[in-house]
């Protein structure tokens, strides 16, 4: 096997014997200065095959701990499945579960609705959901909301394979509708181009599709963060100011305005996407106050 590129001193990419491009996981796998033959395969302790070459940079970001009981979980699910699963599940929702984790322990409450709905229709697939929140919890010492159990039921059903067209807007398509439409208010507002191979775009793109199912459930998150939302407001005037536009065209698409939890998690994630922009094709309105001058 032959590593081609580091990723992290943990994270590289390699080239089977085969020839194939893979993720390769292992203690100092990363030291070496690639490309150097790796003879010894002990030091492999995970490898991800097939992965979108655009979500490398997630790898970069996860703490091992967290990516490997991820991976593992998500191979047990797949052992007792018959189903086509998405070779990018497994750093997608590692990613999901790392964020989650530091919410929980810096204190921050954001009350995600649990879908009652999903374990209606997806009964097994919530049961996987709960077995992983079961698990983390346990792992990491955390106590994840039951909410939870819903945001990662949607990433394993987004994790499969899809299902045939009808003549109405599916719900994939009105996510993509919609994601499509929230980025061009970014882009325009910030004036600045939103790389779609970004993995912080691959982040913010599992949050509106979340955000729409609990839209289509009715559910809203509640407001539990009034002060830190007050907070970010004044300390972020380029993100809220963007904000009002997105929960404006959000009002025309569902008739009625959101949450400010609901809004506060909108934040969170629109500032990861823009503080990943080039600073130089992204001039801020309120300079004294913009995303990049709080870094």
């Amino acid at each position: 096997m032959k590593i081609i590129k580091k990723i992290n001193n943990n994270v590289a990419i390699a080239l089977d014997n085969n020839n194939r491009e893979i993720v390769v996981f292992g203690k100092g796998l990363g030291f070496q200065t690639p490309p150097y033959e790796l003879t010894d395969y002990s030091k492999i302790e995970q490898t991800f095959y097939n992965v979108d070459r655009r979500l490398y940079d997630l790898f970069s970001d996860l703490d091992e701990k967290v990516l490997l009981l991820t991976s593992r979980m998500v191979e047990k699910i797949k052992m007792s499945s018959t189903e086509k699963w998405s070779p990018n599940l497994t750093v997608i929702l590692a990613d999901h579960i790392q964020f989650a984790i530091e919410r929980e322990r810096s204190g921050m409450e954001i009350d995600l609705p649990y879908l009652h709905e999903i374990e209606e229709s997806e009964p097994r697939i919530t049961s996987y959901a709960l077995w992983i929140v079961k698990n983390i919890n346990h792992h990491f010492q955390v106590r994840l909301p039951k909410g939870e159990i819903s945001c990662i039921a949607m990433h394993l059903i987004n994790a499969r394979a899809g299902s045939p067209k009808t003549g109405q807007e599916t719900l994939e398509e009105k996510r993509s509708r919609i994601l499509k439409n929230i980025v061009g208010i970014i882009e325009n507002y910030f004036d600045l181009h939103i790389s779609r191979t970004d993995s912080s775009y691959f982040r913010f793109r599992q949050h509106i599709n979340y955000f729409v199912q609990r839209k289509q459930a009715n559910e809203e998150l509640a407001d539990q963060n009034y002060e830190l939302f007050e907070l970010m407001k004044k300390q972020y005037l380029d993100a809220y100011g963007c904000l009002i536009l997105i929960n404006d065209y959000l009002y025309k698409e569902y008739g009625s305005n959101c949450s400010e939890d609901e809004l506060l998690y909108l934040m969170i994630h629109l500032q990861r996407l823009v503080q990943k922009a080039d600073p130089q094709s992204s001039p801020a309105r309120h300079p004294e106050n913009s995303i990049e001058s709080q870094n």
